[in-house]
């Protein structure tokens, strides 16, 4: 038997249109599915909130190209620059290119050119990350002067990410260093589209000409805000295989951990190569084995034991962020929708 991770596409689109309404107008909205949609299945996902989104956002060649056989025939940008050798196929498959150098441009341009066809990019710049991205306005100026000579290139966006925008100094820094961008590329082309903010800068009122959504879309904030209100789209639950009695003093699965009472739990078909990690948490009976976990309680329900039901709270108790969480749990588990 195979664990279920139950996606409910409906909760799904409810927070779609919640978010989106909180735009303001004219302001564009970007999917972002990249890991599979955090874990909920990319394909599933973007046909769902295909009318809710403008464009969808993903990391890898591979997942773009996952998204254009599953039927989506939007704007797909990959958030992480081309190798060389993808460019062709990419250009193929009218990914939208991340530029974050002139070498970059240059490539682009020529295997464009080959294929007599113009492929649009997104140019990065870095705010303060220091991840990836053009790191001055002079440099971006000079990529700029280079694009207006790449007839083969179309610089459709501009783009950087916010390292804390939790945090109000960092947040203005990062966001005034972009707006000096912004105003840079908009010289060039007025009709290029900016985009700074993710979940988090969103929450804290950052939009510019789009926002790119990810966690809000799964139901979880990176942070408390009281500006929307989400509900978790994903629960991944496990089969019981069977039910055991040991005695206090007795033990279970690896370790030397003994029962301070006598004890029932049930052993349930899922561990820590099902994405979760060995350490044991609430309502559970040692560490995870490979494949099996002891679990305290009878709360089987009609998918089977609930291992992952709220991300936020098994996020604190593992020590990560539902992110993590999220993108693991479901490792091993067949994905059942919703609608």
């Amino acid at each position: 038997m195979l664990n279920n991770a139950v996606i409910d596409l409906s909760i799904l689109k409810e927070n779609a249109l919640k978010v989106k309404q909180k735009l303001n107008t004219g302001v564009k909205f970007c999917a972002v599915v990249k890991a599979n949609a955090y874990g909920h299945g990319a394909v599933e996902v973007a046909n769902a909130i295909y009318n809710v989104a403008d464009c969808f956002a993903v990391a890898t060649l591979e997942e773009a190209v996952e998204l254009r056989y599953g039927g989506i025939d939007k704007e797909i940008l990959c958030l992480t620059p081309f190798f060389q050798k993808e460019i062709d196929r990419a250009i193929g498959f009218r990914i939208t290119a991340t530029v974050s150098d002139i070498k970059q441009l240059k490539i682009l341009q020529t295997r464009a050119k080959i294929q007599k066809t113009v492929a649009n990019a997104h140019l990065k710049f870095n705010c303060g990350m220091n991840r990836q991205g053009i790191d001055d306005l002079k440099t971006l100026k000079e990529i700029l002067d280079l694009s207006l000579k790449c007839k083969n290139v179309n610089v459709n966006g501009l783009y950087s990410h916010l390292s804390a925008p939790e945090n109000k100094n960092v947040l203005n820094s990062q966001v005034n260093a972009f707006l000096l961008a912004n105003n840079l590329i908009k010289g060039y082309n007025n009709k290029v589209t900016c985009h700074v903010s993710a979940s988090g800068g969103f929450l804290k009122g950052v939009q510019a000409d789009m926002v790119r959504f990810g966690i809000l879309l799964y139901g979880y904030k990176p942070f408390k805000s009281d500006l929307v209100d989400v509900k978790p789209v994903m629960k991944v639950y496990a089969p019981v295989l069977k039910q055991r009695l040991i005695k206090r003093g007795e033990g279970a699965l690896y370790g030397n951990l003994t029962a301070k009472e006598d004890l029932t739990f049930n052993l349930i078909r899922y561990g820590y190569a099902d994405g979760l990690f060995r350490k044991a948490v609430t309502r559970q009976f040692n560490n995870r084995c490979m494949d099996i976990t002891a679990v305290l309680g009878k709360n089987n329900t009609k998918w089977g034991y609930p291992v992952m039901t709220n991300a936020d709270k098994l996020a604190k108790q593992y020590g990560t962020i539902s992110y993590e969480i999220l993108t693991k749990c479901a490792f091993r588990a067949q994905k059942i929708y919703l609608r």
